[in-house]
């Protein structure tokens, strides 16, 4: 399923003055839970170890946040974080109406330092494991098989 980068727009500054936006792989993804749904966007981040929301999600979709299934993880930050994982359903699409939409199984975490961020990060475990992804940044597009 192909899929096009989302562009963003981006101030220049003093590393890159001729900087006018950026473009990101940004999919799609609704999230289900015994019966609770949440539309939401995750960015394919090859350098996220798992795939992780915002703890705000969790509490949409039913799931206790602390629960017993806790990790911590580490990322940008200087202190270690915490996500909280749970299996729920995942469903990606392209808003193309030939091709189904993509339903799979996700064991992801949900932490409170992606709050600030808003969406999820689809990472190496339960999304780079899952699928074969081609990326053509210069194309503007991308691919999940």
């Amino acid at each position: 399923m192909q899929f096009k980068y989302a562009v963003f727009p981006a101030r220049p500054d003093g590393a890159f003055p001729a900087r006018t936006t950026i473009k990101r792989p940004i999919l799609q993804v609704n999230l289900e839970k015994d019966g609770h749904s949440i539309q939401t966007l995750a960015m394919v981040d090859s350098g996220a170890d798992f795939c992780l929301f915002p703890a705000s999600m969790a509490k949409t979709l039913g799931i206790a946040v602390p629960n017993q299934n806790a990790a911590p993880f580490s990322g940008t930050a200087d202190a270690p974080q915490i996500a909280y994982f749970e299996t729920v359903t995942a469903t990606i699409w392209n808003g193309n109406a030939a091709e189904a939409p993509i339903a799979f199984e996700l064991y992801a975490g949900f932490c409170d330092t992606l709050e600030h961020v808003g969406l999820g990060l689809l990472g190496q475990s339960g999304f780079f494991s899952r699928f074969v992804l081609d990326f053509h940044y210069s194309d503007n597009r991308f691919s999940v098989t």
